[in-house]
Order: C-alpha cells, then structure tokens, then sequence
C-alpha cells in the first residue's frame, strides 16, 4: 500500500510542471502529463509541436540518453527562452517547475492548438 502511495505521488508532483508547460503552450489534452512514465514527456513534446510517437524513444538503449538531451535543450528553444533551462529541466523535481512556473503565454507565439 505504501509503495502504491508513492507512486501517486510522483505521479502528481511530476505531471503538474507538464501540465502547466502544456495549458501555457495551448495543447490541447494537457491531462496527458498524469500518466505514469511517458506522460510528462508527450505533452512536452506536445508543447514543442512534435508528436507524442517520438517518446517511444525513451525505452530505446543508448538512444534515450540522446533523446533527453534533444528534449531539454529543444523544450526552451520553442519556447523561446535560453539555453541554459536547459540545465535546469535536467533536474526533474526543482528545474521543471521552476520553468513552467515562470513561462507565460506571451513569450512565444504558438499558432494553434494542437492534440
């Protein structure tokens, strides 16, 4: 029961930066980021305008090292911001929230919403 609970948890505390990257970047289906594991990950990519298919990638050996590193460095781009939030998405628990708490609408032009 206790490991269940843990698992709510991070559930929650990790798809709650997903879901306000996504409402803020107009996806339409942003309730996606509570799904266990490739949640958060399709409604960021959700967020950058690529398909949720690519989190596939994730589970590839090897491969998902280069896909994170795509995906924390293409994340700020689209929004655009710097760079550097990049390193800062690397650090799931502080990094993700601290980016999508402090991403507004206006800082980039999204030209419909999409999933």
């Amino acid at each position: 029961m206790d490991a269940l609970f843990v698992l709510v948890i991070i559930t929650v505390l990790g798809g709650i930066p997903a879901y306000v990257i996504g409402e803020r970047s107009g996806v339409n289906n942003a309730w996606v980021a509570f799904i266990p594991l490739l949640g958060p990950t399709i409604v960021l990519l959700w967020s950058i305008r690529v398909g949720g298919w690519t989190a596939i990638l994730a589970f590839v050996p090897l491969v998902n090292i280069l896909f994170l590193l795509w995906v924390v460095f293409a994340v700020p781009r689209a929004h655009n911001r710097s760079g550097l939030w990049g390193l800062a998405l690397l650090v799931p628990a502080i990094g993700m929230h601290a980016y999508a708490f402090t991403l507004t609408p206006r800082q980039y032009a999204m030209p419909n919403r999409i999933a």
